[in-house]
């Protein structure tokens, strides 16, 4: 989506080479779950992968309009692109230029704290406002070590319902995924979100020293 950014066009250069791409306007275009789209160079194949004849659906010959049930397996459906035609002309590019420029503004802001952390470190360099870390243990710590202690940080800060995280496999390794993606988001939110995985680490780290 930093398509719709200036500043951030280049992260998805070359963008306009491809056969077809897929967006998901409900995560980062803060649409109401559901909206999907998908843009192709080939529309035509479309019909000719997903096309059916149905002789009670008929369509008048000098139709150009598409049927929309012959160009996906979904038939009858929602008019869920309204709701993002209907925002982008209340509110206009402008509006999620800045929202999409903030987000990546404060996952940068957050990346940079984690990655002078004692109890962190970043597992991937943040790009987007996806950041991925693993907590620190020590050099000779096994992958099974850092996934245990990975998965009582995010049980411990997802505990209270306020923040979500979760743990996933990046490059076959265990890591804490962020996503800065809520347009609800401000610093305060991730200055929170910090404390609390700070805090579990140390908490982590004691009892450890006890065992």
């Amino acid at each position: 989506m930093s398509i719709f950014s200036d500043k951030h066009r280049h992260l998805v250069k070359g963008i306009e080479l491809a056969d077809s791409i897929t967006i998901d306007p409900h995560k980062w275009l803060a649409m109401p779950f559901a909206a999907g789209v998908v843009l192709t160079s080939h529309p035509e194949l479309l019909e000719q992968t997903f096309g059916t004849h149905t002789p009670y659906m008929p369509k008048a010959a000098d139709s150009t309009r598409i049927d929309n049930f012959k160009v996906s397996t979904q038939w009858s459906r929602r008019m869920n692109s309204l709701k993002l035609w209907l925002t982008l002309r209340v509110h206009g590019r402008q509006a999620y230029e800045q929202h999409i420029d903030q987000q990546l503004t404060l996952a940068q802001w957050l990346a940079d704290r984690l990655n002078t952390s004692k109890h962190f470190e970043l597992a991937v360099p943040q790009v987007l406002p996806i950041i991925n870390v693993r907590m620190k243990l020590t050099k000779a710590a096994s992958e099974e070590a850092v996934a245990t202690a990975n998965a009582a940080i995010v049980d411990e800060v997802t505990r209270s319902g306020e923040r979500w995280i979760s743990v996933t496999n990046v490059n076959g390794r265990s890591v804490i995924r962020i996503m800065v993606i809520s347009y609800f988001t401000e610093q305060k939110q991730l200055e929170d979100l910090l404390t609390a995985m700070e805090s579990a680490a140390k908490e982590l780290q004691r009892q450890g020293a006890e065992t």
